[in-house]
């Protein structure tokens, strides 16, 4: 009898004093976090990981857990605090680190972002793709310095790896040319895909040696890195290049445009090369760019005319002109000032694309004009999938898509995942009444987006028409 008491009790016990509520919100909010990251709820399990650490504070594990899922949902403050929790319970992984370093950055702390990757630098046994994520991050807060002492550890580990070659070349291209080159024929061999930018890169490192020592040299390598769309590496040699010569105004002009292209303002910089060399041909034509994008049109044009008056052979700033006579509406005089481009350089396929895009963009005259200029254009760069993706838009827009969707096939095998040829694979399937192939594209698109307004823009049209 008394060892049958001593077994009742505990039940005898809880049916007088009820199961605390502490264990069973964390049990519940468990399971729902649990159910929430398998149907990939992030904002649900975000707020019952939150319920969990109200209870158990201690839980390292889960800290970091909530901070990644908080990133993911641009709330950078937040991540950063989980993330810290994280680290000072010391249960922050080196993973996690770079998560906090990126919330950081997102949430406009450049400087302690800097401290936590040049911590991650130092440590030992990390795998070599850790050091590249880290230094891709020194790289976008401008720490040129601390990115290449990181790559050189992945280099130390894994000197075969491509994009580790590649970054390298990049990084030193602005402060070492000569030692880049080794990198970029590396990058060349070990990547087919980067052998274009890496060749050009090194040529021009080699044919600028003569000039080493001059502002010229920095300028010629910023330029061909801006071509590539490098605007944070070119930015660098382009300051490089007012530190060896200041007087130069057109390194300070094409600081202002790198500036722009990195989300800066640079209008400093503008009016510093304006005021060295108010008839430059460079100065007037980049000063020009910018105030268009200011809406500053009727000023832009004023530039542009000097920039082609210095040189009347230009067929940039005709071209340039067209696009700003565009812009305000004035698309008859527009058109005059692109078929000019292309008589300036009937061989270049450059303002013979202008004028195709300028004709199908604005749907002006596109059976005359457009689809002509695009074919030509084609004809003259063979192969180029953008003028691919070009031509079979006129197409679409001119109604035979069965032709269109030859051309954005053949783009998209050549270059795959390139989204703005998704968005128009999915707006022609659309036109075809294949919703199911339209989908399947424009989630690709969505997926692949590097530019926001793409990933915006592929994501509203599944959403229209009930894909989402």
């Amino acid at each position: 009898m008394v060892v049958g008491l001593l077994v009742l009790i505990p039940f005898g016990f809880t049916a007088v004093v009820p199961m605390s509520p502490l264990p069973l919100a964390i049990i519940n909010a468990s399971e729902s976090a649990r159910e929430a990251a398998i149907s990939g709820g992030t904002k649900s399990e975000s707020k019952e990981l939150q319920v969990i650490l109200t209870f158990a504070p201690w839980r390292g594990e889960l800290w970091q857990r909530l901070g990644r899922l908080q990133l993911d949902n641009h709330d950078y403050v937040g991540a950063v605090f989980s993330f810290s929790k994280a680290k000072t319970i010391g249960r922050l992984s080196i993973e996690g680190t770079l998560w906090m370093a990126d919330a950081l950055i997102s949430n406009g702390e450049p400087d302690q972002a800097k401290i936590l990757l040049r911590e991650v630098s130092n440590v030992n046994g990390v795998d070599p793709f850790i050091f590249l994520q880290t230094a891709l991050l020194q790289r976008s807060i401008n720490d040129s310095f601390g990115a290449v002492a990181t790559l050189l550890r992945a280099y130390a580990l894994a000197p075969l790896n491509s994009e580790v070659n590649y970054q390298l070349g990049l990084q030193l291209s602005v402060s070492e040319p000569d030692s880049a080159v080794m990198f970029l024929q590396n990058a060349a061999r070990l990547d087919p895909s980067r052998k274009g930018v890496c060749d050009i890169l090194e040529a021009m490192i080699e044919k600028s040696k003569e000039i080493s020592s001059s502002a010229e040299r920095y300028i010629y390598i910023g330029q061909v890195l801006s071509t590539f769309g490098e605007w944070d590496v070119a930015q660098r040699a382009f300051l490089t290049a007012t530190e060896v010569n200041p007087e130069n105004a057109t390194a300070w002009a094409l600081l202002a445009e790198a500036a722009q292209q990195n989300k800066r303002d640079g209008l400093q910089y503008l009016k510093l090369a304006q005021q060295l060399a108010p008839d430059a041909e460079i100065v007037n034509g980049l000063s020009a760019l910018y105030y268009r994008r200011q809406g500053k049109s009727e000023l832009a044009l004023i530039y542009l005319e000097k920039a082609l008056n210095a040189n009347p052979n230009a067929a940039v700033w005709e071209v340039e002109i067209g696009n700003t006579l565009a812009e305000m509406g004035d698309l008859k005089a527009a058109l005059e000032h692109f078929e000019r481009a292309v008589k300036i350089s009937p061989q270049d396929w450059s303002p013979v694309r202008a004028l195709a895009h300028f004709s199908i963009i604005y749907n002006y005259e596109i059976y005359t004009i457009g689809l002509p200029a695009a074919r030509q254009a084609l004809a003259l760069n063979p192969g180029s999938p953008a003028l691919m993706d070009l031509l079979g838009t006129g197409l679409m827009i001119a109604g035979d898509l069965d032709s269109a969707e030859r051309f954005f096939l053949q783009a998209d095998k050549i270059d795959p995942n390139q989204t703005a040829i998704l968005i128009h694979l999915g707006q022609l399937y659309l036109a075809k009444g294949e919703k199911e192939s339209a989908f399947r594209y424009l989630r690709q698109a969505a997926e692949f987006a590097k530019d926001s307004r793409l990933r915006e823009m592929a994501n509203r049209i599944l959403i229209e028409n009930g894909g989402r």
